[in-house]
């Protein structure tokens, strides 16, 4: 770990380890160490020309504001979120943001137009500058400013200890210099209906900027990638942007040497739906085999020139709902990480649905509940809720001795 950081030199009177903790966190939220990476406690204390006792109490603390995870026997790792999570942390944040908002429209203060615009200004600075680490701390900033604006405490404080997670959601996101852009912009046009009192557009602006964050960190963490849809752009009158990759991925289908790579990355499609399965990646092959060879399941890989970024599991079967018709069911769609931006998913589901599908054929796919992105992201590619799939476990019962009766 290179060391950017200052070692420690007591000048005011704060508790050792308070310090460490805020020189932890600045190490975190400067991106060195990123969402997943373990926090090195030796080093940290080396770097910092500390003990390891104040170390170890910051990490405590920084578990107990969740930006540090500890596992037993490994340590403690700047802390993940998962989609579940995120949908959650999102939930909650709606529901506060947008009730302070309504309050603020009415009674907000000058003092507290201030605190706004200032924070306002200190995002337009951070994304002119694409200085990631000062968003992050401009954004919570700006929220925070305008929850405070509805002078409601209990919600000015819950969104306040909900910041630490939304620092790690920008984190894990690493958004580029136009996501900054448009924050800011955003933010603008926020202050801006709250400026002129009017409910319905600053309501409308706020929950607009949020759920659009949302979606789009929901996407990037589940298999499929993100959409960027021409019928879905993220601002109300923003033309839909030329996809980078447009017109770039191809197809091709599986060959007997690809079975080792279409399990491992059938094991991080898993993974990245939250699903249960507890399959090896051994175990995958062998059932990747068993797909094409017993079950007859095609098997499609997307390529960007010669690289393979992500695949497709599909086939034709008849359709329950409709006697004498077939029906493709899709069943596994998967981009690999580091290619989930760019409208990607999209792009490659597009490629697929022009070369193996016919006009008029009826596509389905299952998602599974702890993938609420890859619900976001195949309603932005055009499909519509038919069905709910329900799952019920039937308990295993505890077998009791047979007791015999006295005759």
């Amino acid at each position: 770990m290179p060391s950017t950081v200052p070692k420690i030199v007591q000048t005011v009177r704060k508790p050792l380890a308070q310090i460490v903790v805020e020189e932890i966190t600045n190490i975190i939220l400067s991106g060195e160490l990123r969402p997943g990476d373990k926090l090195n406690e030796v080093e940290i204390a080396e770097r910092l020309n500390v003990s390891r006792g104040p170390v170890r109490e910051a990490s405590k603390q920084l578990q107990e504001a969740g930006l540090l995870e500890a596992f037993a026997y490994r340590g403690s790792y700047v802390r993940k979120l998962n989609q579940r999570e995120v949908a959650e942390i999102y939930a909650l944040r709606e529901i506060l943001e947008c009730t302070a908002a309504n309050d603020a429209v009415r009674i907000a203060a000058p003092d507290d137009l201030r605190a706004i615009e200032e924070a306002l200004r200190n995002t337009e600075t951070a994304a002119l500058s694409n200085a990631r680490g000062l968003m992050i701390e401009a954004d919570v900033e700006f929220h925070l400013a305008l929850c405070r604006a509805g002078h409601n405490f209990r919600i000015a404080e819950t969104f306040s200890k909900l910041a630490t997670e939304l620092r790690l959601v920008h984190l894990m996101m690493n958004p580029d210099s136009e996501q900054l852009r448009n924050a800011a912009a955003d933010h603008a046009v926020i202050y801006g209906a709250l400026r002129e009192r009017s409910a319905d557009r600053l309501i409308s602006a706020l929950r607009g900027h949020i759920l659009t964050e949302r979606d789009r960190v929901l996407q990037y963490l589940g298999p499929h990638g993100d959409s960027t849809g021409s019928g879905n752009p993220s601002r109300a009158g923003e033309a839909a942007k030329p996809l980078r990759f447009a017109g770039k991925v191809t197809l091709r289908p599986h060959q007997p040497g690809d079975f080792q790579l279409l399990a491992r990355m059938n094991r991080e499609l898993a993974d990245d739906e939250g699903h249960r399965n507890p399959m090896t990646v051994a175990e995958m092959e062998e059932r990747f085999h068993r797909f094409v060879d017993q079950e007859g399941w095609s098997v499609d890989l997307f390529l960007l020139d010669d690289e393979v970024v992500g695949y497709a599991t599909h086939r034709r079967e008849a359709d329950p709902t409709n006697p004498g018709n077939q029906r493709v069911f899709l069943r596994q769609f998967y981009i690999v990480r580091h290619y989930r931006q760019d409208g990607m998913g999209q792009i490659a589901f597009g490629a697929l649905a022009e070369s193996r599908f016919h006009p008029e054929d009826r596509v389905v796919l299952e998602v599974i509940e702890n993938n609420p992105g890859g619900r976001v992201f195949w309603l932005r590619c055009g499909f519509t809720p038919y069905s709910s799939l329900l799952e019920y476990s039937v308990p295993v019962m505890e077998l009791k001795p047979n007791r015999q009766t006295a005759p």
